[in-house]
């Protein structure tokens, strides 16, 4: 192990969603589970000496391939009947950043996030673009049905039969389709050098435009992470994040002197003003750790400074 490693320095967060649960839904044993396995894989990697990027990807990357959640194998579909799938990157070391949108035929968007940030000289990819560069730099590339399966077929059709898109978040009232909002997935994680990076997925929401893009690949607003102050990884209503700028305003107001309590409520605040829902998964670049919502529920799983693996979904059901 490097000497330099403090295991003391060790946080990790992440994320499988946020919107409001059916009354029916039950005790989501499955998503539990898989939150859990996936944060103390994360917690073991870590803690070997790994770095807050090494973690961040590979948890998300266990989250694409859950059908559980909405990214990778089991993302919702536009309304062509398509997964069009977006995903983002961050390193704070240096604000280092990759991300990419609308692809199909990417096994691991995230994968393909970082080797953007890691293997190009740009940013940001979308589309046919983003899977040539994924192609050329030899990821594992799948046909678009990989992603699919029963259920959000199922999503779809109810969606089209409603006349709806997953966008209806207004005031207080749930969204016409109670799934549109669950399953973006993200974390976030300090290393054991004091480094912080964040990553995001998404398949985005049910019955989408095609082409529309949300806030998950969006560096700044649903993905940020800079050394000087933060990690985040947000999910909820995409085009609100994007408005209110969410993962730099939190940076900002941390630079002003604001605790990381008081700056992702102050930015989820402005969310709701924008009309949306959600929530996000925060580290301090002083170890705090924080996980908000303002919908319903938020499917997330964290290690604090305790080192004890805690998974909630409703807000005061840590366990």
């Amino acid at each position: 192990m490097n000497p330099t490693h403090n295991p003391k320095l060790i946080r990790f967060a992440l994320h499988g969603g946020a919107g409001d649960l059916p009354a029916d839904a039950g005790p989501q044993t499955a998503q539990r589970a898989a939150l859990r396995d996936i944060t103390e894989e994360a917690a073991r990697l870590l803690r070997d000496g790994g770095s807050a990027l090494d973690a961040v990807t590979l948890a998300v990357e266990r989250l694409e391939q859950c059908p559980l959640f909405n990214a990778g194998i089991g993302a919702v579909l536009n309304r062509d009947g398509q997964p069009e799938l977006d995903a983002a990157i961050a390193r704070g070391e240096d604000r280092g950043c990759g991300a990419v949108a609308g692809v199909s035929r990417v096994a691991s968007p995230i994968r393909l996030a970082r080797a953007v940030m890691e293997q190009t000289p740009h940013v940001f990819f979308a589309g046919a673009g983003a899977e040539r560069i994924a192609e050329a730099l030899g990821l594992a590339m799948v046909a678009p049905e990989h992603f699919v399966i029963p259920l959000r077929l199922e999503q779809l059709a109810s969606a089209k039969a409603s006349g709806s898109i997953a966008l209806d978040h207004v005031d207080d009232a749930p969204p016409r389709d109670p799934d549109a909002a669950f399953g973006t997935v993200g974390a976030v994680a300090r290393d054991g050098y004091g480094h912080l990076a964040a990553a995001t997925s998404t398949g985005g929401l049910t019955n989408k435009l095609p082409g529309r893009i949300g806030d998950s690949a969006v560096f700044g607003a649903g993905t940020f992470a800079d050394d000087a102050s933060c990690a985040v990884s947000c999910t909820g209503t995409g085009e609100s994040f994007i408005r209110a700028l969410f993962g730099h305003a939190v940076h900002g107001q941390l630079l002003a002197g604001r605790s990381l309590a008081e700056a992702c409520e102050a930015a989820l605040a402005d969310v709701r003003r924008y009309q949306g829902v959600g929530g996000c998964i925060a580290i301090g670049r002083d170890g705090a750790l924080v996980t908000p919502f303002n919908a319903g529920v938020l499917y997330r799983a964290w290690f604090d400074e305790t080192g004890i693996v805690k998974v909630a979904i409703r807000r005061d059901d840590a366990s």
